[in-house]
């Protein structure tokens, strides 16, 4: 890990499940300079440290539920004089796929730039795609030309079983990290709550 630059620290929640483990692997291969790291009994405040200790920005962790990955949790990681990870948001989980399980996918390693595609993305979603360009450090593109220059592009869609997040390497196009249906997202910056089984049904 020695001179990598290290923005995003991907953990779990204390006990993960190999299913978890292998979920977070996944979502640290597309998420901008993150390294994946084992928290065993590490509190918050350690994770902090850590995360000072890398020069990281973000913290994300994935939580259990039933054996599965449940929620992902996001912290900033405030410069101090300030001590200890802020919330940003809480994404909860409706069900998600790892990279392995999806037909046709590929695998990556040391993803720099992330975009999300603002323009295939329902308008109503838009807000959301703002707390997921802040969580992630993701940035938001709307010229589909300007995609090419990112590593990872990242495409939040709606579909019959709810809104969906997909990871798609802008080489080959191929589907390159988890995807995820999302129930709700917290955003603790904006106050927002975003109810996604209510949003997708919108319209129907």
């Amino acid at each position: 890990m020695q001179g990598r630059r290290v923005r995003v620290i991907v953990t779990t929640s204390h006990r993960p499940s190999q299913r978890v483990r292998s979920f977070a692997k996944d979502l640290a291969a597309v998420l901008p300079d993150a390294v994946k790291v084992n928290r065993g009994k590490s509190s918050l405040r350690d994770l902090y440290y850590d995360a000072v200790g890398y020069g990281a920005e973000r913290v994300v962790i994935v939580g259990v539920w039933k054996g599965n990955p449940g929620a992902v949790r996001v912290y900033a990681v405030p410069e101090p004089p300030e001590v200890g990870l802020k919330p940003l948001a809480e994404i909860l989980l409706a069900g998600v796929a790892l990279r392995r399980e999806i037909p046709g996918s590929q695998k990556i390693m040391g993803t720099r730039r992330l975009a999300i595609d603002l323009a295939s993305a329902p308008r109503k979603l838009h807000p959301l795609l703002d707390t997921l360009s802040r969580s992630f450090l993701a940035s938001l593109v709307a010229d589909e030309d300007r995609l090419e220059s990112y590593d990872v592009v990242m495409r939040v869609e709606e579909r019959d079983d709810g809104v969906v997040v997909l990871f798609h390497c802008t080489g080959t196009g191929r589907v390159c990290g988890p995807r995820l249906r999302l129930a709700k997202v917290v955003d603790h910056v904006s106050g927002t709550t975003y109810r996604l089984r209510e949003l997708a049904a919108e319209g129907r």
